[in-house]
């Protein structure tokens, strides 16, 4: 009887060898889907996530798997911070701020899940289809640049993207459309000077990319986005020329002079930007009027660094920074209202945390930066979009842009090869790709 009643068990509970690699197999395909979709639509992409997790407990087998991440060593960094904020909610006042923060905060624990399946022979293979998920966005900006379709579209009740005009970014904002371009367009640079793209043909489409999407963000009205490039491709330039020097230099200063050139005399868009950020220094200098984009970071950053004075070891807790600032700022500067975030990770870690969960966050990036795969391309592109996050969140947020950065890094220091069977890219591939991204863009639109 108990032996009939274990058999039930285990073929109730447990799952055939063979049927485990094909699952491992799916959930590394819809990563795939996933990395596309991160440029394009949030909620599709949250439905491919759902998705495989579903595939990661139907799978089973938890402490094998898990016991493959955590061989992993940078997984714990991400793991361990996550817990600093746990421990954050239990003194934080805010609980309504703490818990929608925490929802945010969730992707840190995403690579535990990535790293128990992910095969290293798809790296690139993700890393190649966000780069297709930002070329669609691109080309859908110029698309409605040229008023080739209309600024936004909807069809009944559903919002199938959402822009104006002037600032043609449909899918996200303008500062984390010309985020996802900058990423690109330093990896693509990375690979054409390391000689990685060898086809011609793949090489001059590259180019053509590069040369596109860097026209696509003098279009886009983010200055942060210039930043971000800029100091990529400083970072990209000593990254490998740090042996030949003076070829690095002449190498560096051609790009910049090709981009400011560009930029000075075409570029309508950033004359705009700059122009406007004249405007508003202008005002705080002058009129001591903060109510301006770079106002409302500055005047909050001031007001962050006053919380982290009074609570400098242990932070405020994890939902508690906002509604501090709102109390410290009062009537004063009451148009602090109008932002929901400090528009500043290091602040509003410190604010939050303390310096101890302050130290943890560097502590990831640094380890992440350090970082050394057998693959030297691998561990240099996992240093290039660690470098773009750590700029871009001086002055944006850090957490509604958390898959991106996780997704990418999981795929670039994976290490595990499968007991899988992986086809190489043909046609049919990429045609199952194209059908599977379209049905998850339709639940995620009609959701």
């Amino acid at each position: 009887m108990i032996e009939n009643r274990l058999s039930i068990f285990n073929k109730i509970y447990n799952i055939s060898k063979d049927s485990q690699d094909k699952v491992t197999l799916w959930m590394n395909h819809l990563l795939v889907v996933y990395a596309f979709l991160i440029p394009i639509h949030n909620k599709a992409k949250t439905s491919v996530f759902f998705c495989i997790l579903l595939l990661f407990l139907y799978r089973r087998n938890f402490i094998y798997y898990l016991k493959i991440a955590f061989k992993n060593y940078l997984l714990k960094y991400f793991l361990l911070l996550y817990l600093l904020f746990v421990v954050g909610m239990l003194y934080t006042s805010d609980l309504e701020s703490g818990f929608s923060f925490m929802d945010k905060a969730k992707l840190l624990l995403y690579p535990l899940i990535f790293l128990s399946f992910l095969d290293e022979r798809f790296s690139f293979r993700i890393l190649n289809a966000f780069i297709f998920g930002v070329l669609l966005s691109e080309i859908v900006s110029y698309l409605i640049h040229f008023q080739m379709i209309p600024p936004e579209l909807f069809i009944g009740e559903y919002k199938i993207y959402k822009s104006i005009l002037e600032d043609p970014s449909p899918f996200f904002t303008h500062g984390i459309h010309n985020m996802f371009l900058c990423i690109v367009i330093t990896i693509l640079i990375y690979r054409i000077l390391v000689k990685d793209i060898k086809n011609y043909k793949f090489k001059i489409l590259s180019l053509i990319f590069i040369t596109t999407a860097f026209l696509n963000i003098s279009l886009i009205g983010g200055r942060v986005g210039y930043v971000v490039l800029f100091c990529l491709i400083f970072f990209l330039i000593f990254l490998i020329y740090k042996k030949e020097i003076l070829k690095g230099i002449f190498i560096l200063l051609s790009i910049f002079f090709i981009m400011f050139t560009y930029l000075y005399n075409f570029s309508d868009q950033f004359d705009k930007r700059i122009e406007d950020g004249k405007n508003d220094l202008e005002k705080i200098i002058t009129e001591k009027n903060y109510n301006s984009s770079i106002g409302l970071r500055i005047i909050t950053g001031y007001y962050v660094l006053e919380i982290i004075k009074d609570n400098f070891l242990i932070g405020v807790g994890t939902g508690d920074v906002m509604q501090e600032v709102d109390e410290l700022a009062n009537q004063k500067h009451s148009y602090i209202k109008l932002i929901s975030h400090p528009h500043n990770l290091y602040l509003e870690i410190l604010a939050q945390l303390g310096i101890i969960g302050f130290s943890m966050m560097l502590l990831m990036f640094y380890k992440i930066l350090c970082y050394e795969a057998e693959d030297r391309k691998r561990s240099d592109i996992a240093k290039i979009i660690t470098v773009a996050f750590l700029i871009y969140v001086l002055t944006a947020s850090f957490w509604s842009h958390l898959a991106t950065f996780v997704t990418l890094i999981s795929a670039m220091i994976c290490v595990q090869k499968f007991d899988v069977h992986v086809k190489e890219i043909d046609k049919e591939s990429i045609l199952k790709y194209i059908l599977v991204i379209i049905i998850f863009l339709i639940i995620g639109i009609t959701k």
